[in-house]
This record gives C-alpha cells, structure tokens and sequence, in this order.
C-alpha cells in the first residue's frame, strides 16, 4: 500500500511517498515492511498490556507507541530515536496498517 508522506518544519513542507507491505500479523500484533526516500525498514509492533509496541531490528530502534493511527505523537516519540523523515515514514505507515490488514489488528 503506498501512502503520503507529509513533513511540516515552519512554514516549510515536504512530501514523498511511502510504502507499506504487511508480511503477516494477528490480533494485537503485526510484521511490515516500509520503504520511503530510499530507506528500509522492517518492522515489528503491536499491542502489550500497557499501550502499543514498534520495534525496529534493522535499525535498533524499539519504543512504546500511543494508538497507531496518531501520526504526529508517534513521529515525535520515533524521531528521537532516528532522522525525522525517517520517522515521519515509519509513523505514517503504522496509520495504515489497520486498513492494510482488513481491520484484524485491534490497537
């Protein structure tokens, strides 16, 4: 699934295009791949006891996560932990995943 990719610095905005491929998944949890800007990123999230979960192995990078599909909170928490385009793919196409993944993902 491709998606917009909306970057907001001041008065400055840039766009690209994402994409999102789920590799499988279940209730509370999925695999994905996103590619964007040239970048790959396999990634591993879901839902634990207290909140949502992203994990990132090919980039060592692990956070807690508010609901998937709150773009700007997941991109502050996952851009202290990468560059901020990069954390502006990976946040936007954890909002996608629900509709990739036929609404079986309950987060």
């Amino acid at each position: 699934m491709k998606y917009t990719c909306i970057l907001r610095d001041g008065s400055r905005r840039e766009t690209w295009t994402g994409e999102i491929t789920l590799l499988r998944g279940g209730p509370g949890w999925y695999e994905a791949e996103i590619n964007g800007r040239g970048t790959y990123f396999h990634i591993l999230a879901g839902r634990h006891k207290y909140g949502n979960y992203l994990c990132i192995p090919n980039h060592d990078v692990g956070c807690e996560l508010s609901d998937f599909s709150d773009i700007l909170w997941n991109e502050q928490r996952i851009s202290g932990l990468m560059r901020k385009v990069d954390a502006v793919t990976v946040a936007t196409g954890l909002a996608c995943l629900q509709a990739l993944a036929g609404g079986c993902l309950k987060s």
